[in-house]
């Protein structure tokens, strides 16, 4: 039985380390990303913004800032989203996506809205190094065994959300705050507890023993 246990143990950390490969990898591109998307939106801002010409480097530009607004407002999670209001009003948006809906106006700024292209660029960057902050914690997490088993046991408890997630039904950003909910970081505290109080008693004690302390305890 004991042998069990030290292959159940075992084999959670292994798929610990494996999330935890991926996660980086998928950190990774992500950074990539997110910085050379910065690096555009900043560029087209400094050469074209409230310009009224519209040269093949502008045109191939905004398409690009256009087309990867999506993702790129997905990989801003939580900070993407404001309670934002309208320039020049007294109306507000709540959730408002504030990388998509700011990106759209490039070509037609508004003239009251010059805050809104500066809060942009002052999220990416944040975003850009609250990923970056990610990566190197993750990657300290790799050579730790007992991190690794808590992602293990994670990776069951968290599967219905990832499969919410796999199938459409549930957004990145929601996704990641249910992953990290305390009450799930809870279930995985208890879980790895148990698990290694019964692991220490069943080496010590022998199953049958345990199970009949078990026994008369319950």
């Amino acid at each position: 039985m004991a042998w069990k246990i030290i292959g159940i143990v075992a084999t959670l950390i292994l798929i610990g380390s494996i999330k935890n490969v991926i996660r980086l990898s998928n950190l990774n591109k992500n950074v990539d990303f997110l910085e050379k998307y910065t690096e555009d939106y900043v560029k087209y801002c400094n050469n074209f913004l409230g310009k009224s010409n519209r040269s093949e480097e502008e045109n191939k530009l905004y398409i690009r800032l256009l087309s990867d607004a999506p993702k790129a407002q997905t990989l801003l999670m939580d900070a993407g989203y404001v309670d934002y209001k309208l320039a020049g009003t007294l109306t507000y948006i709540n959730n408002y996506q504030v990388l998509i809906n700011t990106v759209q106006t490039l070509r037609n700024p508004l003239p009251f809205g010059r805050e809104e292209y500066e809060m942009l660029y002052n999220i990416l960057i944040m975003q850009v190094s609250r990923l970056n902050e990610l990566w190197n914690k993750t990657r300290k997490e790799t050579f730790n065994p007992i991190i690794l088993l808590r992602e293990g046991v994670q990776f069951f408890t968290t599967l219905p959300i990832s499969l919410l997630y796999w199938t459409g039904l549930i957004k990145y950003s929601t996704q990641y705050k249910l992953s990290n909910n305390i009450i799930v970081k809870f279930i995985n505290f208890l879980i790895i507890f148990i698990g290694f109080v019964s692991a220490i008693f069943t080496i010590v004690l022998g199953w049958e023993q345990f199970k009949d302390h078990l026994d008369k305890f319950l």
